[in-house]
């Protein structure tokens, strides 16, 4: 009898030995198979670069200025006698980015006057000399735009224009001496030009562009 349990408390050890080293191989070589990875996301920012370029050199304010006028030779005959620069390029607006931009122009209809001489203060009617005001009336500007570097297709200026990224908006002006100006025509309308030829040196007006981003990526 005691030769019997001897023997059953050994196969009980076996048993718990061989239990716990099942335990062990469970546990570690034949768990399930497991893989890991890491990586990082990128992200590209759209490009925005928009460039301005135009007789002041700046991107905020380009002041364009025509130094060159005269008024019409010709008599007054009961028509307003007129006389223009033409449309002349005063600015290159640039898409560089890759998103589209939609462009607006503000642009100045007053001129600023450069004058070498003080203006009258009763107009040409009383003493023969303009007032500021009679000689601003004198000028008028156009504005016009086109996306190739043709001024003969630009058409006039009248709402904002959307630009492709690659794409170029050219500006173009065009100032109209016109003499002949409701009651100051034929020769009182002579004597301003001839006074604002003598006196007045040149005629400048402000152009802003702004761009703004009208599409977006993806």
């Amino acid at each position: 009898m005691t030769q019997k349990k001897r023997i059953a408390s050994k196969l009980f050890l076996l048993v718990l030995v061989m239990t716990m080293i099942s335990c062990c191989f469970l546990g570690s070589t034949f768990a399930r198979y497991t893989s890991g990875a890491s990586g990082t996301g990128t992200l590209s920012v759209a490009k925005w670069d928009i460039d301005f370029n135009g007789a002041a050199g700046t991107d905020t304010s380009l002041n364009v200025t025509f130094d060159t006028l005269s008024p019409s030779q010709n008599p007054y005959v009961d028509t307003a006698r007129t006389n223009s620069t033409g449309k002349v390029k005063v600015a290159e607006i640039s898409n560089n980015g890759v998103v589209k931009a939609l462009v607006t122009l503000t642009a100045g209809t007053e001129p600023t006057l450069s004058c070498n001489s003080a203006y009258g203060t009763s107009g040409v009617t009383t003493d023969g000399i303009p007032t500021e005001a009679e000689c601003k009336e004198v000028f008028k500007i156009n504005w016009y735009t086109n996306t190739s570097d043709d001024k003969a297709t630009a058409t006039a200026y009248t709402k904002s224009v959307e630009l492709v990224p690659e794409d170029v908006l050219y500006v173009y002006a065009e100032v109209i001496w016109t003499s002949d100006v409701d009651d100051l025509t034929g020769d009182k309308a002579d004597i301003r030009d001839t006074w604002m030829g003598e006196n007045v040196t040149g005629a400048s007006w402000t152009l802003n562009c702004t761009a703004v981003q009208n599409s977006q990526k993806p």
